[in-house]
């Protein structure tokens, strides 16, 4: 009895567990969310710090950089920090607004106002250190 009373607690913690890393890995996949005309003032006056990624699902080399901005903002979730994704051809108007000309890039927003920017891919270490670097300065 009390052999069975374990295997059952056992598998119960066992599927628990596995429910939460499904819940950790989803939440994970919208660390980066997608910013369309109608969410876009509500992120920019909500957050003190916006990183807004610009994209298109065409552009190979947005593809595998934006894993690596995804892995980079999962590791600096802060309050007040957003990170967006903006696809360029759905959302052509908040492209249009800040002139972006080149894909992938990444807008650096502070208190409303675009202070810096990525054009192209980089490496993680190099966009780890410029996420960081604004998110000190908070």
């Amino acid at each position: 009895m009390v052999n069975e009373n374990a295997e059952n607690l056992g598998k119960e913690l066992s599927r628990l567990l596995m429910s939460k890393a499904e819940a950790l890995e989803n939440s994970l996949k919208e660390i980066v969310v997608e910013v369309k005309s109608d969410n876009f003032n509500e992120i920019i006056n909500k957050n003190k710090l916006v990183f807004l990624f610009f994209t298109a699902e065409w552009c190979g080399p947005c593809i595998s950089f934006l894993q690596t901005f995804r892995e980079v903002a999962s590791q600096h979730i802060v309050p007040n920090v957003f990170y967006g994704k903006v696809d360029v051809d759905s959302s052509y108007a908040i492209a249009d607004k800040y002139k972006v000309k080149h894909i992938p890039s990444i807008l650096i927003i502070v208190n409303g106002e675009v202070v810096d920017s990525i054009v192209g891919q980089t490496n993680k270490e190099k966009l780890e250190n410029r996420i960081s670097s604004y998110i000190k300065s908070l």
